[in-house]
């Protein structure tokens, strides 16, 4: 798992499946999955909820130009600096 090391404080950190539709920040720590980096999902990335399904449905993320829709239990090892 990659992590940003110029970020001292965990304060307002939240897993990506954890975010509401209209949260938005920056990626803290990403699992290592090739898929993610070529999603855009990558460390420092702004990110932007459009909106997340009920239960165990997948969310949909805003990063940079693009619509990413993420599984649910991979966005739970996704943390995101609020």
């Amino acid at each position: 798992m990659a992590v940003m090391d110029d970020m001292l404080t965990t304060d307002a950190l939240a897993t990506m499946n954890r975010l509401e539709k209209g949260d938005e920040g920056v990626v803290f720590s990403v699992p290592d999955v090739r898929l993610l980096a070529s999603l855009g999902i990558r460390l420092g990335k702004r990110v932007r909820v459009l909106a997340r399904s009920f239960a165990s449905g997948p969310v949909i993320v805003d990063v940079g130009s693009r619509s990413v829709v993420v599984d649910r239990a991979l966005a739970a090892q996704i943390t995101i600096r609020k």
